[in-house]
Formats: C-alpha cells, sequence, structure tokens
C-alpha cells in the first residue's frame, strides 16, 4: 500500500527542454527524449549536457496550438539488444504514430500505424507512455486517465518486433497480450503509467503520476507521483514520491540508483533531473 512515507527525491540539474518525457542510460551517458521537441538529447550522469542530434528533420511551429497538433509526441525511449535506440510516438493522435530507430546518429523513421491500430482496437483513448525490454517480450505502457480509460501493460514478441524494424514499420503480428492493471488513486486521483524500466532483479519498475485530465490529449494539474514494481501479473510494490512533480521517465543505473524527470506541463520551465535509491 501506499501507507510509507514518501521518497524525497534529490535534485541533480536543470535539463535543456521543457517537457521531458523518457530517459534511458547507456554506459555513463543517459538519453533523453521530450514529448514536445524532436531531438534525442545526451547528459551526464549528473544532468550536465553533452549534445543533441535530430530524431526528424525540420521544425515544429511556434504556436502553442500548431505545435501541440503537429509534435511526433516521442513520450517513450526504449533501448533495444545492440545499443539500438528506439523512440516511439504516444499514438493519440494520427499525427503521433511515428517512430525513430537510433543508432550512434543513424536514424530510420518508422510507421507505427498498422500496431496502434489494433492497439487502439483493445485500448480506447491510446496514449502509450513507457516501454523497456525484457528478455524475449518488449513491454509497452498505455496511460490511463480519469475519464475511465485504463492503464495497461502490452506485451511485444521481442524476435518479431525486431524483424519489422528491418522494414520500417511494426504491426499487430508482435502482440502478444494486453494486460490490464489497476493503479488506484493519489491524493483522490487515479494513477496512470508514464514510464518502465527494469528494476536490479530485471522486474518491470514503472512511475506513474496523479494527473486530474481526462483526456489523451490535453494535461491537467498533477498531485504527484509514484513508484511501483510489477512483478508476475499484478503490481507488487508502490513507494509514493515527496511533492508534485510529473515523473514522466525513468532508469536504473548500473550502481543501482535511479535517474528520473519530470514534465512541468509549461513552455516556461523546464524539466529536471533526479536521483534515488529505492528502500
Amino acid at each position: 500500500g501506499m501507507s510509507q512515507p514518501p521518497l524525497v527525491l534529490q535534485h541533480l540539474a536543470q535539463l535543456q527542454v521543457t517537457a521531458a518525457s523518457a530517459l534511458v542510460c547507456l554506459g555513463d551517458v543517459l538519453y533523453l527524449v521530450a514529448d514536445d521537441e524532436l531531438v534525442l538529447q545526451r547528459y551526464d550522469l549528473n544532468g550536465v549536457f553533452l549534445d543533441q542530434q535530430p530524431l526528424l528533420t525540420g521544425s515544429l511551429p511556434r504556436e502553442p496550438k500548431a505545435h501541440k497538433r503537429l509534435k511526433p509526441d516521442f513520450e517513450i525511449l526504449c533501448q533495444l539488444p545492440n545499443g539500438r535506440l528506439l523512440a516511439l510516438g504516444s499514438g493519440s493522435t494520427a499525427a503521433r504514430r511515428r517512430g525513430v530507430l537510433w543508432q550512434a546518429g543513424v536514424t530510420r523513421v518508422l510507421d507505427l500505424t498498422p500496431l496502434y491500430l489494433a492497439l487502439e482496437s483493445q485500448l480506447p483513448s491510446l496514449n502509450l507512455e513507457g516501454a523497456v525490454v525484457q528478455g524475449e517480450y518488449l513491454w509497452l505502457a498505455q496511460r490511463g486517465n480519469s475519464a475511465g480509460s485504463v492503464n495497461a501493460l502490452i506485451r511485444l514478441d521481442l524476435a518479431t518486433l525486431m524483424q519489422q524494424l528491418a522494414g520500417d514499420f511494426l504491426d499487430a503480428d508482435a502482440l502478444r497480450e494486453v494486460l490490464p492493471v489497476e493503479l488506484g488513486t493519489l491524493h483522490g486521483v487515479p494513477l496512470s503509467f508514464t514510464d518502465l524500466c527494469l528494476d536490479s532483479q530485471g522486474r518491470l519498475l514503472f512511475s506513474a503520476a496523479a494527473e486530474a485530465t481526462e483526456s489523451s490529449y490535453d494535461d491537467g494539474a498533477c498531485l504527484g507521483s509514484v513508484l511501483g514494481c510489477w512483478h508476475a501479473g499484478q503490481v507488487r510494490q508502490l513507494w509514493p514520491l515527496a511533492g508534485e512533480a510529473k515523473i514522466e521517465g525513468l532508469c536504473l543505473l548500473a550502481d543501482g540508483s535511479l535517474r528520473l524527470v519530470n514534465d512541468p506541463d509549461s513552455r516556461q520551465v523546464r524539466s529536471c533531473l533526479y536521483r534515488l535509491v529505492l528502500p
């Protein structure tokens, strides 16, 4: 349950984005995507900015409504075997069904429409927010909302997915199961998935936020976040986090500590990098 005292995040740095959404660690470098950018950024483990590289060519309009309508909404960054990184759009609109495969600065754009339409038939208000490889599977996290859209974990067959990536698309052939997950509430607001990584035992570790929104498109006030462990078909532990940060990305470092990033949902406020060691 959530009876234990909240865990305090250690603030490490301000980041060069305003909407950090996913985080992966490769060696001693953090890789970051933001849901309102077209770039992949790299930082050291303490949040010192190293560089950024384009995931998609072109630029987005500055006007906020047009920007939101046209952005690819990269909510997911996932490490594949062989050091490749996979950035995925959320799927919450037709413009958000693109992915990018990245390796050493070389990018390939992917059409996710066939897979996402298959998922949408089972998950109305599709809004994918996290992914992680675990053994022979790749898990995706579907983010629920207060309007009754469910949280779910989606299991894809990794070998099938890797074959499809060679053809620049993903479809339902890789889909193995969709598992609804009950996360409960925080301060009376339903919790919804925001990212996935593996813990030191190889179990699924997730972040979830209590955001008062009834939409997969519009943001609402965030009342805080939790971390949790999902294993063998159920949520095993939940750790509430102190404060009201909307944690949108997390990854585990070799030393056993976590790095986490927040999304302040404001173009005027920069995202932050945090450190945490789970009890």
